[in-house]
């Protein structure tokens, strides 16, 4: 984020002077670093005296060399994937350590792999603890961030103040009154769909040319939300919400290669389920339905059956509904009612993230009263998606139509990165039991 700077028109004759003048570092910039180099301190150099007082690279490259040099790649790595997925609104590490300690165990033990197969001699003891003090690092400097690097930001018009989200690290204010006390912003954030006066609009070129950030006021919003508000979604914005061939090519290799991988395991845990479903309550182990996928194709998605057998009701499942079975309450609040799906996946019916699938009968409705409903078949539905950590279960209009801009940013935004954080939010969501039904 840059540094907070005057938005203050200079007299057109000293142009030059006022660029010279009003260029700054960035100061996510030299915050990011500031970070990474005191982590690097923390993690890293600190602990070396517990495991080698003599002192490291004084004589030949032996274990202590192989034990830092390890914690130093392990280190960086695993700050970098943890600033990518802190960029992601709601996906941030604040008081939750959750989302970089399973980046941090991957790391950490790919390292120790390589240097076992290396036959390279290191300090356990050292490289798991540089692990733990990386995770405890990244989760406070992340709370640090949240709680003290507050942003001001001057809105226009003044009536677009109301509609911006009410958060602790931002403080909205008025850009007249912003221009009148020469406030120190970080952006500026205009509604450009409103009919500005033209001397706001000089402002706002004078602002841009000083190196203040401008930026659209749908932009931020859906920035900072995670949603794509429906309201003034025009046809020239839906070429955006096409993802590149090429990321959905590695995401199709890289989800079958481990869906493969994992089969085995997850093979045991599909006959142990069998076995207590049809212990539990007379049936069919699975429950078979059609459901919307990719450009309005039609499939067959499986699922682990959690109704009694030839029970009648809605489609959709109600709180505490009577119609579920024992067993299938606790595999509905763990998810593992979703396991079979992972066929649907290698079938290439489905991904495992993605927006989720709807039934025939829903899917018609929605499409018929939700503008824009039929764009979330873009791309192969999920088993787990954006609009399923954020907002949980719906099926209610007004709740389909705040999931469906959870579902375009997704489309917007779809990365192998944001692939990364939605399935990490999935194992706290399957961990704490919460929206399920």
């Amino acid at each position: 984020m840059r540094r907070a700077i005057p938005v203050e028109p200079a007299p057109a004759d000293s142009l030059s002077e006022r660029r010279l003048a009003m260029l700054s570092a960035p100061q996510r910039f030299i915050e990011a670093w500031i970070d990474a180099s005191l982590g690097f301190v923390f993690c890293v150099i600190l602990p070396i005296p517990l495991y080698a007082p003599a002192g490291p690279f004084a004589k030949e490259f032996g274990p202590t060399e192989f034990t830092i040099v390890a914690t130093a790649i392990a280190y960086a790595i695993v700050w970098y994937c943890g600033r990518r997925l802190d960029a992601f609104p709601r996906a941030t590490l604040q008081g939750n350590m959750g989302y970089v300690a399973p980046i941090a165990v991957l790391t950490y033990a790919l390292v120790a792999a390589l240097l076992l197969l290396l036959r390279l001699d290191y300090s356990r003891f050292q490289l798991f603890g540089s692990g733990i003090l990386t995770v405890l690092w990244m989760a406070v400097a992340a709370q640090m961030r949240a709680r003290y690097m507050i942003r001001n930001y001057a809105v226009i018009p003044k009536a677009s103040i109301a509609t911006m989200p009410e958060l602790h690290a931002c403080r909205w204010l008025d850009f007249d009154e912003v221009q009148r006390r020469q406030t120190r912003v970080d952006a500026i954030v205009a509604d450009l769909s409103a009919e500005l006066p033209d001397g706001q609009i000089e402002a706002l070129a004078d602002a841009a040319i000083a190196g203040v950030p401008v930026l659209d006021r749908r932009y931020i919003v859906e920035s900072l939300t995670g949603r794509t508000p429906l309201g003034g979604l025009t046809p020239n914005e839906f070429g955006a919400l096409l993802p590149s061939r090429q990321y959905l090519v590695v995401r199709r290799v890289i989800e079958f290669i481990l869906t493969v991988a994992v089969l085995p395991l997850l093979a045991v845990i599909l006959a142990v389920v069998a076995a207590w479903i049809r212990y539990d309550s007379p049936g069919p182990v699975f429950f078979v339905q059609s459901r919307v996928g990719r450009r309005g194709r039609v499939f067959r998605m499986f699922k682990f059956r959690t109704m009694y057998h030839g029970a009648q009701g809605p489609s959709f499942t109600a709180t505490s509904d009577p119609r579920v079975t024992r067993a299938g309450t606790f595999l509905r609040r763990c998810r593992f009612d979703e396991l079979p799906q992972m066929f649907n996946v290698l079938k290439g019916d489905m991904s495992w993230v993605g927006p989720r699938p709807e039934a025939l009968s829903l899917e018609q409705g929605y499409v018929r009263d939700i503008q824009h409903f039929a764009l979330r078949g873009i791309v192969r539905p999920g088993v787990t998606g954006w609009a399923q950590i954020n907002q949980g279960y719906a099926h209610d209009p007004d709740a389909m139509r705040s999931k469906l801009e959870y579902d375009l940013y997704y489309l917007k935004h779809c990365s192998l990165w944001l692939d990364l954080v939605i399935v990490l939010r999935t194992f706290a969501v399957v961990f704490r039991g919460t929206g399920a039904r």
